[in-house]
């Protein structure tokens, strides 16, 4: 009978911690979903005679990278890793930081490549302060 209480008192958690992560999980699947289309761009446009700069392949595959790391950290914390979601909860911020300063650099990138890192950032900003909620945190008790 224990088994049982015991089973039903961890359920709750684990659906409260999928239910506050769905969202999570869907803003950072579509920020890789944005990633590949415009690494799968990027391949057309090069393919079909048009000129990529190697910082627009560099920085596109940077952020690629970046959103395949950020889904897989949280589809970890949604299963209950603690040091996930800490991971999580330092890494979304540093990339929100990151998009910010490169979009803002003038005449670093094509003006369409620095819409679509907006695109990024602004998928990957809420996420990290979804994260960051005092809802998200108590899912994750110290020592637990």
């Amino acid at each position: 009978m224990t088994r049982t209480s015991a089973r039903s008192s961890a359920r709750p958690d684990s659906a409260a911690r999928r239910a506050a992560f769905r969202p999570i999980l869907i803003l950072l699947t579509s920020f890789l979903v944005v990633s590949v289309a415009m690494e799968a761009a990027l391949l057309v446009q090069s393919t079909t005679g048009g000129e990529v700069a190697i910082a627009v392949w560099i920085r596109c595959s940077l952020v690629l990278g970046s959103a395949v790391v950020l889904l897989l950290i949280a589809l970890a914390a949604a299963r209950g890793s603690r040091s996930s979601w800490l991971r999580l909860l330092i890494i979304a911020p540093i990339v929100v930081v990151a998009v910010v300063v490169i979009v803002s650099i003038p005449g670093f990138l094509p003006d369409w490549v620095r819409l679509e890192q907006a695109v990024c950032g602004a998928l990957v900003l809420p996420a990290a302060i979804l994260t960051a909620l005092p809802r998200t945190r108590a899912l994750f008790p110290a020592g637990a």
